[in-house]
């Protein structure tokens, strides 16, 4: 009887420790929440099922050897399968966590990434439409950049765009949306904000980048302008497309603009 309460004894410990574990994933866990739920609850039933025949040993001393020998392994594997699939689960959602952030960044300069700026300045065109409030796209591009990289290197080009990434982020307005979506083109994405103002931030960024270097190489620094177009929606004037198709159509615009600028002379805004 003692070595059947022995058993039932250990094989007890290990499915707590399993429904621990599974416990512990359902509240770490947000991707996979309901499967490990499943799973605790499971588990903590079947504890109950380890506590009973222990209950039944201590009252009448009668208990089933088989099933007490039985219990040890099959507990002891439901313990190392729990371990193992949490150290799955915890490495997969940190790899998920990772891919998340690599599709929302540009994995060079920390900008969003272009595929995260048309999805946010989406949403910003949404929140346009009830706040009847103006929205500017900037569209900026680096004046000359192959010249750096031919003159200079491309690891050379990459500092360039950093510090460009870095200058204007320190700039611009938390609610402002920076992203690269080109070689050396970036969006900018300016809530609630007129021309006028989106010419103003626009000059004051184009001062800021060629006032000061945004890269040294070889104690040489390496002094950029841009060009950047301007377009600016009105939701109480131009509002009869959605917001997909007027994403579209001031991107074009504001990349139009831009070309305007560099045709100008460059280190210019046009609208």
């Amino acid at each position: 009887m003692m070595l059947s309460i022995f058993l039932y004894s250990i094989s007890l410990c290990a499915q707590v420790i399993a429904a621990l574990y599974a416990i512990n994933l359902f509240f770490r866990s947000k991707s996979y929440r309901l499967a490990c739920g499943f799973m605790a609850a499971g588990l903590s039933l079947m504890v109950g099922r380890r506590i009973s025949p222990l209950l039944h040993a201590l009252n009448n001393g009668h208990i089933n050897m088989t099933d007490a020998w039985l219990a040890v392994p099959i507990s002891f594997l439901l313990l190392f399968g729990m371990f193992q699939f949490r150290r799955l689960l915890i490495e997969l959602e940190d790899k998920n966590f990772a891919l998340d952030r690599f599709s929302k960044t540009d994995a060079l300069t920390g900008a969003m990434s272009r595929i995260e700026t048309f999805s946010r300045a989406e949403l910003e065109l949404q929140k346009s439409f009830r706040s009847k409030k103006c929205i500017s796209f900037l569209m900026a591009d680096i004046d000359h950049f192959k010249i750096v990289n031919d003159t200079y290197g491309h690891p050379a080009g990459d500092k360039v765009l950093v510090g460009l990434v870095q200058r204007c982020q320190e700039e611009l307005r938390e609610i402002d949306i920076f992203g690269r979506v080109g070689g050396e083109e970036f969006l900018i994405v300016l809530p609630e904000t007129n021309q006028s103002q989106a010419m103003e931030i626009a000059g004051r960024l184009r001062e800021s980048i060629a006032s000061k270097p945004c890269a040294f190489v070889d104690d040489k620094e390496i002094i950029i302008t841009i060009s950047t177009g301007v377009a600016t929606f009105d939701p109480q004037i131009d509002s009869v497309l959605g917001s997909s198709a007027i994403l579209k159509k001031y991107y074009a615009l504001c990349d139009q603009a831009m070309y305007r600028a560099k045709q100008a002379g460059r280190n210019q805004v046009s609208i």
